[in-house]
């Protein structure tokens, strides 16, 4: 469905707005807080932040199109999730949710470990993760009907 924007006796035609709900799950503030700031300013984002994989969890009902979790989530105090568990519950829950692995470090057996599990992909955090980052997004977006 298309909306219809009059502007000086012209009609321009432009399409509604696919809207894309991202959560972002990490336990590094001075990580995830300039993050979330950087993709809220596109307007088609809905950005959630959590610094906790039971957060996240409890948040589902939202139902995020993305997820962007820390794969090195600080189980502190031992009883909290860990990135693994937290993909994990959300394929179980979310089976079609996209969930990006986030990290600092990157070894294989993370990477593999976290594909194998149902991650849409992995991402080091390093100064090419922003760019790689809303690359995904908007391939995701891009996959994500229009609103009618």
């Amino acid at each position: 469905m298309e909306t219809q924007v009059r502007y000086k006796k012209k009609v321009f035609v432009t399409p509604k707005k696919r809207v894309v709900s991202i959560f972002l799950v990490d336990d590094d503030l001075s990580y995830l807080y300039p993050l979330g700031f950087y993709l809220q300013k596109n307007t088609e984002h809905l950005v959630y932040c959590y610094t906790s994989g039971e957060e996240c969890i409890k948040n589902l009902h939202k139902l995020p199109d993305i997820i962007i979790l820390d794969y090195n989530l600080n189980p502190e105090p031992p009883d909290t999730m860990n990135g693994l568990e937290v993909l994990k519950e959300v394929k179980v829950a979310m089976p079609k949710t996209k969930v990006v692995m986030l990290s600092g470090r990157e070894t294989f057996s993370g990477v593999v470990e976290s594909l194998k599990l149902g991650a849409f992909t992995y991402v080091i955090k390093d100064i090419e993760a922003l760019t790689t980052l809303k690359q995904i997004i908007e391939t995701i977006s891009e996959e994500k009907p229009k609103k009618e």
